[in-house]
Formats: structure tokens, sequence, C-alpha cells
């Protein structure tokens, strides 16, 4: 979800458009800015996406600008939504179930509410936010180990002080490398960037570095091999 995509619309005139001519006769329009998504319609999607993936149970690449409070509101939206759904294929079968005796012996199971392995790609985000995300995906009944973050050498922030220490905080078992180019002619060389770079944060070997991360993208895309 990108809250950070703004562009800018005219207003329509209104009946005092002649008290905003300039000295060659021409409008001034007012401007404002809008989201050039609005947030309300990337919100469905996303929760639809989420949903299927949840349902499927689908490993999911999500990637947020400036709108960490609409993820966490949308990922209570698909958890409640996984949550009825399982509630009513549960009283489905409880009706099948003759016996009371039975019924007792029968314990809930402890369902997953969200995908089961969650990505959040080129994240931007500040070191406050991951143990919200962390929070936010174990009530979806889905581990700490199964959350990967992503860091772009493309994306500026790849290149701030604090991303050493951001790093170090989601830990080098949860990193997956990445680009996010949208030519394919450099990316052998930003890989090698982001390698580098998770090298240095954690004072490691770049070919150490390169097979943690390897491993991390089959258990994110295959599970636990």
């Amino acid at each position: 979800m990108d809250g950070a995509r703004w562009r800018e619309v005219e207003e329509e005139e209104d009946d005092d458009t002649d008290k905003r001519k300039d000295m060659d006769g021409e409008t001034i329009w007012n401007r404002k800015r809008i989201l050039s998504c609005p947030m309300e319609i990337q919100q469905r999607a996303f929760e639809q996406q989420l949903y299927i993936a949840a349902e499927l149970e689908m490993p999911v690449s999500i990637h947020v600008v400036k709108a960490w409070g609409e993820l966490f509101h949308s990922l209570d939206n698909v958890r409640d939504k996984m949550r009825q759904k399982y509630l009513k294929e549960e009283e489905d079968a409880l009706q099948k179930i003759e016996s009371k005796q039975s019924r007792k012996k029968n314990k809930k199971p402890k369902h997953r509410l969200l995908p089961p392995t969650i990505y959040f790609h080129a994240f931007s985000g500040k070191a406050g936010v991951i143990n919200s995300i962390l929070a936010a995906c174990e009530k979806g009944n889905v581990s700490r180990e199964n959350v990967f973050f992503g860091f772009a050498p493309a994306i500026p922030n790849f290149y701030t002080s604090n991303t050493p220490t951001i790093m170090r905080q989601i830990g080098i078992y949860q990193l997956v490398i990445e680009t996010d180019l949208e030519d394919s002619t450099n990316v052998c060389t930003d890989l090698q960037r982001g390698v580098e770079g998770i090298a240095s944060a954690f004072d490691v070997d770049a070919y150490q570095v390169a097979d943690i991360t390897y491993q991390n993208a089959k258990r994110l895309y295959f599970g636990r091999l």
C-alpha cells in the first residue's frame, strides 16, 4: 500500500471565479493533492488478495510506504474474515456430530488467519514498527520465523545510517536479498550490493550471507525444507 504517491488536481470553478483572475484575465485554479490511487481502493484490493493467499496457504510479498496504520487495519480485517470462515466451517461440522460425548472430545484447531509466510519487500519502516508488524502477524497465528524482510539497494533508504541497526533488529535469518530493479541489466550488481550491505551490518563474510539468505528464500517460498 502506497501512501507516498500524490498528484495535483484542479478544483472546479465556483461562483467567485472572477475574484480569482490574474492580471491577464486568466483563471487562477486552486490546486490540491490527492493520492494517485485512493487508499480505500488500495486497501480493498490488498485485503482481497491477502484473503485469497490465506485461504490457499500461499506466501505473500507486501510493500508498504507511509501506510502502516492502514496495513494494520487491513490485517485486522483479514484475520476477522478468516476467523468467521473457520467458525462457519466448525458450526457445519458440529451439526454432523450426533453424540454429545464425541462433541466434547472434538478440540478446536488453531487456525492460521493470515498467509503462512509473509515478506515485507523493500522495507522502509522505522525500527519501532517492526515489533508491531511481528505482533500483528502472530495474532494471525503466523510465527515470527515466518515473517521476512528485504532491503533493496535501488531504494535510497538502503544507504541510510540506521539501516544496519534495523537489519540487526530483524535478524539475519529473516532477511532476503532483493533488487527492486525494473531493468535486469544490473541485477547481479545490485544483488552483490545487497549481500555486501548485510555482511557489513552483521560483520560476517559475504559468502555466508549469500548462503543464509538463499536458505531464507527457500523457507519463504517453499516452507521449511
